[in-house]
């Protein structure tokens, strides 16, 4: 992989090289063997924006590539991931690259920068290296430093068995610490279904007891579990993932063996679930010879779900099996577990704690619930799940409606269901409607969402169909979307799904510009323009296939929508009998005003020109740093040609460099070049001869 920092344009450019010529699946092909694969960044000072980003490094042992802030005085560490779920602790920019960490600010003390570019990483002796250029000197970081706090180690060796189509055991090993770490005194534990976000079970279980059952489940879904380590001084890291799926069991489950003493071995498990009406007599106890092959140590009654193996051998390690005697013969082995006695092997095993035990509550309200108008007499609702289920799974949704401002009424008692969205059919034109929604689990109903109100209007919002476009590329394609029922107005247009880079439609009129690069040339793009209004809706699908042109002396096809676009007058809020200074005094100083302009207004390069009024330059420009001497810009526009070009093409509003900065311009002093002789004037530097004016001959006198 190629890291680019891409100064200028504020971002970083992520290239895979390979061998060949064919770029892999999901990159695009840049020159032979280069394939781009992703960008992220833009201006700004927040988490993943960058101003100027210059140096860069990677730690491959731990994926993180750290980039050198330069104009906002800082370094970045981003983690670089296969796949699209980032790390816990960390905030997604783009796909696969996470923002872990920022340090540095603007001055001179220890771990502070001005102008940091050049960066190097030391991986042998974990130090990370800043040349802090205007500081003029380098800085050394420790990218791993010893922890503060002696927090323990993660546990071990977590496994998950069904014991019923409605309950998971979990089992642990307590890991092993050094002598000077405060002993375990809890764990904490999560789980999540499918491809949902985490979700406590509890925080701490104030027991050393390795092991839980969790009850209630859904046996359709598939839960996964994390476990970490408490003492005193903290929190572990989480332990590996396990999934597992509630079912039926119809052998003893979840058997675990635990060395109790030198020579002793205490064996524990569950009932199978799933007998088919029989009773179980009672247990036989196996131990392993070879696998599959077992010896009898004994047998158990019904109710005893526990045995206890002695007189083995100290430090040999033992393996057991557990069969429930049903009917005339016994069902197959369970799973095995193994244990080895060693000289300080105690008694230490206990119950596992269940979901009871952890304190099982209501869960907290579903979060965001927002609804759409679908059409005149639908609407759609959707919800997230609750932060915290209160350690029992969501088995349905209640759902609450009122019209206008009486009173709620239930919707839905129990949709019976984990499926969080709900059409609302046969409604009112012109009613407004407001909803809430409460999460239920075996505990009982939870406080309501947040509300949220919508009315259905009879306004026809439809688009005339779009089809399929073509268009050579350096050529600009332009043409308005309209809708089937042309009295609708103020209706707002806008693009979604991965429209092409470039392309704009004007939100109040539905006019479509875009003009293809030569980087365009031979591709094809599909997505969809969007009309909204009053709530309403509707989208449309395009493709635009661009023409790759290669001898330019050919005719070319002008799609049959092709117009000129038509030039931006007034914005459509502007009151022309009021100050227009008005307007942008309002975008300076009010934030939710701002907000509204820049959101529905985007085809205005700034509310100077939506109002009608020239732009007042920044002086100085954005770019200068005030607390530098100005004249250093002006010398290295004079002194260094790309520093020049960077000027001119990005700052062409104004007259020169010492404008952009704020200083006078200095005057030149026209060269003069001595005195010119009779008959001759100085002009333009040269002396030039003046005509003399002709004599009359003589007889012209008399």
């Amino acid at each position: 992989m190629l890291y680019v920092a891409d100064t200028g344009n504020d971002r970083i450019v992520i290239f895979q090289l390979v061998d060949g010529t064919t770029c892999p699946s999901g990159t695009d092909e840049s020159v032979d063997g280069v394939c781009f694969v992703k960008q992220f960044g833009s201006a700004g000072n927040d988490n993943g924006e960058f101003d100027d980003p210059s140096g860069l490094a990677f730690d491959s042992n731990s994926n993180l590539l750290y980039v050198a802030d330069t104009d906002n005085n800082r370094v970045q560490a981003f983690e670089i991931i296969n796949g699209t779920t980032c790390p816990s602790g960390t905030e997604e920019i783009v796909d696969g690259v996470c923002f872990v960490e920022k340090f540095g600010s603007v001055g001179t003390s220890d771990g502070k920068f001005d102008s940091p570019m050049g960066i190097a990483l030391d991986t042998k002796n974990e130090l990370l290296f800043v040349t802090d250029s205007d500081n003029n000197r380098v800085q050394a970081f420790n990218i791993n430093p010893e922890p503060d706090v002696l927090i323990p180690n993660k546990p071990d060796n977590l496994n998950a068995f069904p014991i019923s189509p409605t309950s998971i055991i979990i089992s642990w090993e307590e890991p092993e610490m050094d002598k000077n770490v405060p002993t375990i005194s809890g764990y904490k534990i999560e789980y999540k279904i499918g491809s949902g976000e985490f979700i406590m079970i509890t925080d701490n279980t104030k027991s050393t007891t390795t092991s839980f059952v969790h009850k209630g489940l859904d046996s359709k879904s598939t839960y996964h579990y994390r476990v970490y380590s408490i003492n005193s001084e903290g929190t572990s890291v989480a332990s590996s993932i396990i999934s597992m799926k509630p079912a039926h069991t119809t052998t003893p489950a979840a058997l675990t063996a635990t060395a109790i003493s030198p020579n002793q071995i205490k064996l524990s498990w569950f009932p199978p679930s799933e007998t088919f009406g029989q009773t179980v007599a009672g247990y036989e106890i196996k131990r392993e010879i070879i696998p599959g092959v077992y010896d009898n140590l004994g047998d158990t009654n019904s109710d005893t779900m526990t045995f206890i193996v002695s007189d083995l051998v100290t430090d040999k390690k033992y393996t057991f099996a557990v069969s429930a005697k049903i009917g005339f013969g016994s069902t197959q082995e369970s799973n095995t577990a193994s244990a080895t006695p060693r000289e300080d092997s105690v008694n230490t095993s206990e119950v596992p704690l269940t979901s009871e035990q952890v304190q099982m509550k209501v869960s907290t309200p579903p979060i965001k619930l927002t609804a759409s108008i679908v059409s005149s007499s639908q609407v759609n609702l959707s919800w997230s799940p609750p932060v915290n289920d209160g350690n029992t799974p969501i088995v349905g949704y209640k759902i609450e409606v009122k019209k206008d401002g009486n009173s709620y009424t239930t919707l839905v008692e129990n949709t019976q269901s984990t499926t969080r969205s709900y059409s609302h059919t046969n409604l009112i034109t012109n009613v407004k409607y407001t909803y809430k929604v409460s999460a239920i689990n075996i505990v009982g109903t939870s406080e309501p969402s947040n509300e949220f109100s919508v009315t259905p209007r009879s306004t026809n919002v439809q688009i005339n169909p779009l089809g399929k476009l073509t268009i050579d590329e350096g050529k600009i394609l332009s043409f308005t979307v309209k809708l089937q029922d042309n009295s609708v107005k103020d209706v707002v247009f806008s693009l979604e799904k991965n429209s092409p880079v470039g392309a704009k439609i004007i939100s109040n009129t539905g006019m479509f510009l875009w003009t293809p690069s030569t980087f365009d040339g031979g591709k094809t793009y599909t997505f969809d323009v969007v009309a909204k209004k009053d709530g309403l809706s509707d989208r449309e699908t395009i493709t635009i296939t661009v023409n790759d042109i290669v001898d330019n002396s050919q005719p070319v096809t002008v799609p049959e929508l092709i117009m000129e676009p038509k030039e931006l007058g007034l914005a459509l809020f502007v009151d022309e009998t009021k100050d227009p200074q008005s307007y942008v005094d309002r975008y300076n100083n009010e934030a939710s005003y701002k907000k509204w302009f820049d959101d529905n207004f985007s085809e205005y390069d700034s509310i100077y020109q939506a109002v009608g009024l020239d732009e007042p330059l920044q002086i100085p420009a954005l770019f200068v740093d005030e607390t530098k001497d100005p004249q250093s810009y002006v010398d290295r526009y004079n002194n260094e040609a790309s520093y020049k070009k960077w000027f001119d093409d990005n700052f062409s509003e104004y007259d020169s460099i010492y404008q952009a900065v704020g200083l006078d311009e200095p005057k030149v002093v026209e060269k003069k070049f001595g005195i010119c002789g009779p008959g001759t004037n100085l002009i333009e530097g040269v002396c030039t001869i003046v005509e003399k004016p002709a004599v009359k001959p003589w007889w012209q006198f008399w």
